[in-house]
């Protein structure tokens, strides 16, 4: 069984939310009634309440990716909605450093219904990489009936908005590859949730059933910005998985390989 490292960009900076959202007084509300029930200490409310300047934590994932010697992939918005609202245009200098890094990135995608709109997104990201041939991963895993079709008809290498213990499938030619592990729907209240020892158990748990189940791939999904100080225990908690996996001898790959293999029908 290989290993996909994903992380899906849904922040740049906070000024991004101060006048075109809703996310800050939200967040904002969902910290101070977390604190209210005792669910956190005053450094991390500290952490928390730190609402300007960078939100991303890319050159944290740079600097760790760089020290492992492990490449993995990273899903970039090209429209603003559901509390993404970065212009595209400012995430194109992290996109071509991952890229030039030989990192895998990707379509966070918006739009689920409208194919002139998917078309756009699709063709921004294009125009501002460089890159031809590429995935998608929907925002909030958002897909409706139509959604497989239309990722094929505009070209789409892969899809990875499906959760669960599965492997890959195809719908024409786009494969799809299921997310086997996501930090939000992982844990239950995840952002308050600071027992390590619960993520780690959990995890050995999806790993070892997933062995069972002879998977050929376990796709991890990490959203960059619960890596920061604001959330020690969901970054204790990656920096675990990726040191477990490393020492247990499993081979990471980005989605671009494991199409690779199989398109080849080669799984080394």
């Amino acid at each position: 069984m290989k290993i996909i490292l994903s992380h899906d960009v849904d922040h740049l900076f906070w000024s991004e939310h101060y006048f075109s959202d809703l996310f800050v007084p939200a967040f904002l509300a969902r910290n101070i009634k977390g604190a209210l029930r005792g669910r956190l200490n005053p450094s991390l409310f500290r952490h928390r309440f730190k609402t300007f300047g960078r939100m991303h934590q890319l050159d944290y994932l740079i600097d760790f990716y760089n020290q492992e010697n492990i490449k993995a992939s990273f899903f970039f918005g090209m429209d603003q909605a559901l509390g993404l609202s970065y212009n595209p245009e400012k995430a194109r200098p992290l996109m071509n450093q991952l890229h030039n890094l030989g990192h895998e990135v990707g379509v966070h995608g918006i739009e689920a219904k409208n194919f002139g709109k998917m078309e756009v997104e699709s063709n921004m990201f294009s125009s501002l990489t460089g890159i031809k041939a590429f995935g998608i991963r929907m925002h909030y895993l958002r897909l409706t009936g139509y959604s497989f079709d239309a990722f094929e008809k505009l070209g789409y290498l892969y899809d990875s908005s499906v959760q669960g213990l599965k492997p890959p499938f195809q719908f024409g030619k786009l494969w799809e590859f299921p997310i086997s592990i996501m930090d939000a729907s992982f844990i239950d209240n995840f952002q308050f949730n600071h027992s390590l020892k619960d993520w780690k158990a959990k995890t050995l748990t999806y790993l070892n059933e997933a062995n069972r189940l002879n998977l050929p791939y376990f796709v991890i999904n990490v959203h960059d910005v619960y890596l920061s100080n604001a959330y020690p225990t969901v970054r204790a908690w990656f920096e675990f998985m990726v040191d477990h996996l490393t020492q247990n001898k499993y081979e990471f790959i980005t989605f671009q390989g494991a199409l690779n293999e199989l398109n080849s029908g080669v799984q080394k």
